[in-house]
């Protein structure tokens, strides 16, 4: 996914002098990978989008302060809010983590249609959505998103350490479900 190269000096620029197109461009380049993400984590597809848009209000109300050196990157930061919006939308609404359900995937023009493009695409979004939460999210921000380790530990509250074995225990369950489903030409 396209990511904003000067994210930190927008949202900062956004801060000071009010501008909303600074918040409209972060909005435009950041809200499918988000979208994607926080649908791992709450498996609606209208409670994604409602995430969101709730992700970047608080950024156009509450205006949190953003340090760089503390932070770590824009993207990183941003997920970490999501994140946290997700988790307290779980808590107050008593939801589970369930399987994603086949149904779930749609043909329409939403962000994750181009993810879904063509009959390979659409068996890896089954596998990833097999794999146990904390694996799909590590691996959409890896591979989709292309955070780093230590980004990806931010966004998801965890240790860089812990996300090196999601990762590769994450491939590695990855592989066995693309298996197990007839796929053995994937590249890994």
């Amino acid at each position: 996914m396209k990511d904003l190269p000067d994210a930190e000096e927008v949202y900062l620029r956004y801060i000071t002098e009010f501008d909303d197109r600074d918040l409209e461009s972060l909005l435009l380049t950041y809200r499918d990978g988000l979208y994607l993400f926080l649908l791992g984590y709450v498996r609606n597809e209208e409670d994604a989008e409602e995430l969101m848009v709730d992700t970047f209000a608080k950024l156009a109300v509450d205006k949190p302060a953003f340090e760089k050196r503390k932070n770590g990157s824009f993207k990183s930061w941003l997920y970490a809010i999501a994140r946290n919006n997700a988790l307290m939308h779980i808590r107050r609404h008593k939801m589970e983590a369930v399987p994603l359900e086949e149904g779930m995937i749609s043909d329409a023009d939403t962000p994750e249609s181009a993810l879904l493009k063509g009959e390979k695409s659409r068996m890896l979004y089954k596998a990833l959505s097999a794999l146990k939460a904390e694996y799909r999210r590590a691996l959409m921000l890896f591979y989709i998103e292309g955070l780093t380790h230590e980004e990806i530990a931010q966004a998801m509250g965890l240790k860089p350490r812990q996300i090196y074995n999601l990762i590769d225990r994450g491939k590695k369950a990855l592989k066995t479900t693309l298996k197990g489903m007839g796929i053995d030409d994937a590249g890994y």
